[in-house]
Protein backbone atom coordinates (compact mmCIF):
# COMPACT_ATOMS: atom_id res chain seq x y z
CA UNK A 1 0.00 0.00 0.00
CA UNK A 2 1.30 3.44 -0.97
CA UNK A 3 0.65 5.57 2.12
CA UNK A 4 1.59 8.76 0.32
CA UNK A 5 -1.10 8.18 -2.31
CA UNK A 6 -3.68 7.49 0.40
CA UNK A 7 -2.67 10.55 2.42
CA UNK A 8 -2.82 12.88 -0.58
CA UNK A 9 -6.16 11.40 -1.65
CA UNK A 10 -7.62 12.17 1.77
CA UNK A 11 -6.19 15.70 1.73
CA UNK A 12 -7.60 16.67 -1.67
CA UNK A 13 -10.93 15.03 -0.83
CA UNK A 14 -11.23 17.07 2.36
CA UNK A 15 -10.35 20.26 0.47
CA UNK A 16 -13.06 19.55 -2.12
CA UNK A 17 -15.66 18.58 0.48
CA UNK A 18 -17.84 20.91 2.55
CA UNK A 19 -15.75 20.13 5.63
CA UNK A 20 -13.79 23.42 5.40
CA UNK A 21 -17.11 25.24 4.86
CA UNK A 22 -18.59 23.59 7.94
CA UNK A 23 -15.63 24.66 10.08
CA UNK A 24 -15.85 28.26 8.86
CA UNK A 25 -19.62 28.47 9.25
CA UNK A 26 -19.58 26.98 12.74
CA UNK A 27 -16.74 29.25 13.89
CA UNK A 28 -17.66 32.51 12.16
CA UNK A 29 -21.29 32.08 11.10
CA UNK A 30 -20.56 32.55 7.41
CA UNK A 31 -18.52 31.30 4.45
CA UNK A 32 -16.80 34.06 2.40
CA UNK A 33 -17.90 34.32 -1.23
CA UNK A 34 -14.32 33.83 -2.41
CA UNK A 35 -13.81 30.64 -0.43
CA UNK A 36 -15.16 28.16 -2.98
CA UNK A 37 -13.22 29.83 -5.78
CA UNK A 38 -10.09 29.40 -3.68
CA UNK A 39 -10.83 25.67 -3.33
CA UNK A 40 -11.20 25.32 -7.11
CA UNK A 41 -7.92 27.14 -7.76
CA UNK A 42 -6.09 25.05 -5.16
CA UNK A 43 -7.42 21.79 -6.62
CA UNK A 44 -6.45 22.79 -10.17
CA UNK A 45 -2.98 23.71 -8.97
CA UNK A 46 -2.60 20.46 -7.06
CA UNK A 47 -3.78 18.43 -10.07
CA UNK A 48 -1.08 20.07 -12.21
CA UNK A 49 1.52 19.25 -9.56
CA UNK A 50 0.31 15.64 -9.44
CA UNK A 51 0.51 15.45 -13.24
CA UNK A 52 4.23 16.23 -13.25
CA UNK A 53 5.03 14.12 -10.17
CA UNK A 54 5.57 10.49 -11.14
CA UNK A 55 4.70 9.14 -7.70
CA UNK A 56 1.45 11.11 -7.39
CA UNK A 57 0.47 11.14 -11.06
CA UNK A 58 -2.29 8.52 -10.54
CA UNK A 59 -4.22 11.15 -8.53
CA UNK A 60 -4.13 13.85 -11.22
CA UNK A 61 -7.41 12.81 -12.86
CA UNK A 62 -9.17 12.40 -9.52
CA UNK A 63 -8.11 15.86 -8.40
CA UNK A 64 -9.17 17.61 -11.59
CA UNK A 65 -12.58 15.91 -11.31
CA UNK A 66 -12.85 17.20 -7.73
CA UNK A 67 -12.01 20.66 -9.08
CA UNK A 68 -14.79 20.34 -11.65
CA UNK A 69 -17.28 19.27 -8.98
CA UNK A 70 -16.21 22.13 -6.69
CA UNK A 71 -16.47 24.56 -9.60
CA UNK A 72 -19.99 23.43 -10.46
CA UNK A 73 -21.02 23.77 -6.81
CA UNK A 74 -19.51 27.26 -6.67
CA UNK A 75 -21.47 28.37 -9.74
CA UNK A 76 -24.63 26.79 -8.34
CA UNK A 77 -24.32 28.70 -5.07
CA UNK A 78 -23.79 31.95 -6.97
CA UNK A 79 -26.77 31.29 -9.26
CA UNK A 80 -29.10 30.42 -6.37
CA UNK A 81 -28.26 33.79 -4.81
CA UNK A 82 -29.49 35.73 -7.84
CA UNK A 83 -32.79 37.59 -7.70
CA UNK A 84 -33.95 35.86 -10.90
CA UNK A 85 -33.56 32.40 -9.42
CA UNK A 86 -35.28 33.38 -6.19
CA UNK A 87 -38.18 34.91 -8.08
CA UNK A 88 -38.67 31.81 -10.23
CA UNK A 89 -38.07 29.20 -7.54
CA UNK A 90 -39.94 30.23 -4.41
CA UNK A 91 -38.11 28.79 -1.41
CA UNK A 92 -41.36 28.67 0.54
CA UNK A 93 -42.84 26.03 -1.75
CA UNK A 94 -41.88 22.37 -2.06
CA UNK A 95 -41.54 22.62 -5.84
CA UNK A 96 -39.51 25.82 -5.72
CA UNK A 97 -37.24 24.79 -2.87
CA UNK A 98 -36.50 21.20 -3.82
CA UNK A 99 -37.31 21.31 -7.52
CA UNK A 100 -34.97 24.21 -8.18
CA UNK A 101 -32.02 22.74 -6.31
CA UNK A 102 -32.49 19.31 -7.88
CA UNK A 103 -32.71 20.81 -11.36
CA UNK A 104 -29.40 22.59 -10.77
CA UNK A 105 -27.86 19.38 -9.44
CA UNK A 106 -28.90 17.57 -12.60
CA UNK A 107 -27.55 20.31 -14.89
CA UNK A 108 -24.33 20.26 -12.87
CA UNK A 109 -23.81 16.57 -13.59
CA UNK A 110 -23.54 17.22 -17.34
CA UNK A 111 -20.00 18.72 -17.30
CA UNK A 112 -18.94 16.19 -14.64
CA UNK A 113 -20.11 13.26 -16.78
CA UNK A 114 -18.47 14.82 -19.84
CA UNK A 115 -15.14 15.17 -18.04
CA UNK A 116 -15.32 11.63 -16.64
CA UNK A 117 -15.90 10.11 -20.07
CA UNK A 118 -13.22 12.33 -21.62
CA UNK A 119 -10.63 11.30 -19.04
CA UNK A 120 -11.52 7.62 -18.78
CA UNK A 121 -12.73 7.06 -22.37
CA UNK A 122 -15.93 5.10 -21.65
CA UNK A 123 -18.99 5.10 -19.36
CA UNK A 124 -18.09 1.58 -18.18
CA UNK A 125 -14.84 2.81 -16.66
CA UNK A 126 -16.69 5.24 -14.41
CA UNK A 127 -19.65 3.03 -13.47
CA UNK A 128 -22.14 4.89 -15.67
CA UNK A 129 -23.72 1.72 -17.02
CA UNK A 130 -26.34 -0.64 -15.60
CA UNK A 131 -23.82 -3.11 -14.21
CA UNK A 132 -24.25 -6.83 -13.73
CA UNK A 133 -27.05 -7.21 -11.18
CA UNK A 134 -26.64 -11.00 -11.23
CA UNK A 135 -23.30 -10.65 -9.43
CA UNK A 136 -23.46 -12.20 -5.96
CA UNK A 137 -22.65 -9.85 -3.09
CA UNK A 138 -19.43 -10.49 -1.23
CA UNK A 139 -19.60 -11.11 2.50
CA UNK A 140 -20.59 -8.18 4.73
CA UNK A 141 -20.28 -9.65 8.20
CA UNK A 142 -21.72 -6.78 10.23
CA UNK A 143 -24.90 -6.92 8.11
CA UNK A 144 -25.06 -10.73 8.29
CA UNK A 145 -24.80 -10.94 4.51
CA UNK A 146 -23.04 -14.16 3.55
CA UNK A 147 -20.73 -14.12 0.57
CA UNK A 148 -21.88 -15.45 -2.82
CA UNK A 149 -25.43 -16.16 -1.59
CA UNK A 150 -27.61 -13.38 -3.01
CA UNK A 151 -27.37 -11.29 -6.16
CA UNK A 152 -27.07 -7.52 -5.97
CA UNK A 153 -30.21 -7.31 -8.10
CA UNK A 154 -32.27 -8.85 -5.31
CA UNK A 155 -30.23 -7.37 -2.49
CA UNK A 156 -30.54 -3.80 -3.79
CA UNK A 157 -34.34 -4.03 -3.93
CA UNK A 158 -34.57 -5.66 -0.49
CA UNK A 159 -32.13 -3.11 0.93
CA UNK A 160 -34.01 -0.23 -0.64
CA UNK A 161 -37.28 -1.20 1.01
CA UNK A 162 -35.69 -1.94 4.38
CA UNK A 163 -33.74 1.32 4.45
CA UNK A 164 -36.77 3.32 3.32
CA UNK A 165 -38.94 1.61 5.93
CA UNK A 166 -36.34 2.32 8.63
CA UNK A 167 -36.24 5.98 7.60
CA UNK A 168 -40.02 6.16 7.81
CA UNK A 169 -40.08 4.60 11.29
CA UNK A 170 -37.33 6.94 12.50
CA UNK A 171 -39.28 9.93 11.24
CA UNK A 172 -42.51 8.80 12.86
CA UNK A 173 -40.71 8.14 16.14
CA UNK A 174 -38.71 11.36 16.35
CA UNK A 175 -41.09 13.83 14.72
CA UNK A 176 -44.68 12.65 15.10
CA UNK A 177 -44.48 10.17 17.97
CA UNK A 178 -45.93 7.52 15.65
CA UNK A 179 -48.98 9.70 15.00
CA UNK A 180 -50.08 9.54 11.37
CA UNK A 181 -50.24 13.05 9.80
CA UNK A 182 -53.78 14.16 9.01
CA UNK A 183 -52.91 15.61 5.59
CA UNK A 184 -52.24 12.38 3.69
CA UNK A 185 -54.22 13.73 0.72
CA UNK A 186 -51.36 16.21 0.24
CA UNK A 187 -48.95 13.29 -0.16
CA UNK A 188 -50.97 11.80 -3.01
CA UNK A 189 -51.21 15.19 -4.72
CA UNK A 190 -47.45 15.58 -4.75
CA UNK A 191 -46.56 11.91 -5.30
CA UNK A 192 -45.58 12.24 -9.00
CA UNK A 193 -43.23 15.12 -8.17
CA UNK A 194 -41.85 13.28 -5.14
CA UNK A 195 -40.94 10.29 -7.31
CA UNK A 196 -39.49 12.49 -10.06
CA UNK A 197 -37.40 14.51 -7.64
CA UNK A 198 -36.17 11.35 -5.91
CA UNK A 199 -35.21 9.78 -9.23
CA UNK A 200 -33.27 12.82 -10.45
CA UNK A 201 -31.65 13.67 -7.11
CA UNK A 202 -30.43 10.12 -6.53
CA UNK A 203 -28.99 10.06 -10.05
CA UNK A 204 -27.18 13.37 -9.65
CA UNK A 205 -25.70 12.48 -6.26
CA UNK A 206 -24.74 9.07 -7.59
CA UNK A 207 -22.66 10.69 -10.32
CA UNK A 208 -20.94 13.15 -7.98
CA UNK A 209 -20.42 11.04 -4.87
CA UNK A 210 -20.00 7.56 -6.35
CA UNK A 211 -19.22 7.36 -10.06
CA UNK A 212 -16.67 10.18 -9.88
CA UNK A 213 -14.89 8.72 -6.87
CA UNK A 214 -14.99 5.03 -7.74
CA UNK A 215 -14.14 5.58 -11.39
CA UNK A 216 -11.17 7.79 -10.53
CA UNK A 217 -9.70 5.75 -7.68
CA UNK A 218 -10.51 2.09 -8.42
CA UNK A 219 -7.09 1.55 -10.04
CA UNK A 220 -5.24 3.77 -7.57
CA UNK A 221 -6.21 2.51 -4.09
CA UNK A 222 -7.48 -0.80 -2.63
CA UNK A 223 -11.22 -1.40 -2.66
CA UNK A 224 -11.97 -0.70 1.01
CA UNK A 225 -10.03 2.55 0.98
CA UNK A 226 -11.89 3.76 -2.10
CA UNK A 227 -15.24 2.88 -0.52
CA UNK A 228 -14.39 4.69 2.72
CA UNK A 229 -13.26 7.83 0.90
CA UNK A 230 -16.44 7.92 -1.18
CA UNK A 231 -18.55 7.24 1.92
CA UNK A 232 -16.79 10.00 3.85
CA UNK A 233 -17.39 12.56 1.10
CA UNK A 234 -21.05 11.56 0.87
CA UNK A 235 -21.45 11.69 4.63
CA UNK A 236 -19.90 15.15 5.00
CA UNK A 237 -22.15 16.48 2.25
CA UNK A 238 -25.14 15.71 4.50
CA UNK A 239 -23.94 17.57 7.60
CA UNK A 240 -26.79 20.04 7.16
CA UNK A 241 -29.25 17.38 6.06
CA UNK A 242 -31.92 15.53 8.01
CA UNK A 243 -30.80 14.35 10.48
CA UNK A 244 -28.06 16.96 10.67
CA UNK A 245 -24.72 17.16 12.43
CA UNK A 246 -22.46 14.26 13.27
CA UNK A 247 -25.37 11.82 13.39
CA UNK A 248 -26.37 12.78 9.86
CA UNK A 249 -22.78 12.42 8.65
CA UNK A 250 -22.43 8.93 10.16
CA UNK A 251 -25.79 7.69 8.88
CA UNK A 252 -25.22 9.07 5.39
CA UNK A 253 -21.65 7.78 5.40
CA UNK A 254 -22.72 4.23 6.22
CA UNK A 255 -25.41 4.35 3.53
CA UNK A 256 -22.90 5.82 1.08
CA UNK A 257 -20.43 3.02 1.83
CA UNK A 258 -23.09 0.38 1.20
CA UNK A 259 -24.20 1.93 -2.08
CA UNK A 260 -20.61 2.35 -3.24
CA UNK A 261 -19.94 -1.30 -2.46
CA UNK A 262 -22.89 -2.36 -4.60
CA UNK A 263 -21.55 -0.29 -7.49
CA UNK A 264 -18.01 -1.54 -7.06
CA UNK A 265 -19.06 -5.17 -7.13
CA UNK A 266 -21.64 -4.90 -9.93
CA UNK A 267 -19.44 -2.48 -11.90
CA UNK A 268 -22.47 -0.32 -12.58
CA UNK A 269 -24.84 2.41 -11.43
CA UNK A 270 -28.28 0.84 -11.08
CA UNK A 271 -28.00 -1.13 -7.83
CA UNK A 272 -27.06 1.98 -5.82
CA UNK A 273 -29.56 4.11 -7.72
CA UNK A 274 -32.42 1.83 -6.61
CA UNK A 275 -31.39 2.12 -2.96
CA UNK A 276 -30.85 5.87 -3.07
CA UNK A 277 -34.10 6.49 -4.98
CA UNK A 278 -36.21 4.74 -2.35
CA UNK A 279 -34.45 6.61 0.46
CA UNK A 280 -35.00 9.97 -1.22
CA UNK A 281 -38.63 9.18 -2.00
CA UNK A 282 -39.34 8.63 1.71
CA UNK A 283 -37.43 11.77 2.69
CA UNK A 284 -39.24 13.95 0.16
CA UNK A 285 -42.58 12.47 1.16
CA UNK A 286 -41.79 13.35 4.77
CA UNK A 287 -40.90 16.90 3.74
CA UNK A 288 -44.23 17.27 1.95
CA UNK A 289 -46.16 16.05 5.00
CA UNK A 290 -44.16 17.75 7.74
CA UNK A 291 -42.01 20.42 6.13
CA UNK A 292 -44.50 23.27 6.19
CA UNK A 293 -44.10 24.07 2.49
CA UNK A 294 -47.04 25.31 0.44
Amino acid sequence: MNRKLLTMTIIVTVIASIFPDIILRELTGTVPTWFNLAKVIILIGVSIYFKINDELKPLAKYTIILAMIAGVQMLTISFVATSWYQSVFDANTFVGNFGGSILLKFIGTIPVIGLLIYLFKSPEEVYLTKGDLSIKAEKIGWLRIEGDKISWGKLSVISAFLIAFGTLLLTLLTVTGFAIPDNMDRLFTYLPLILLFALVNSFAEGVVYRSSILGSLKDVLPKEQVLLIAAGLFGMAHYYGAPSGVVGVIMSGVLGWYMCRSMYETKGFVSAWIIHFMQDAVIFATVVLLGGFS
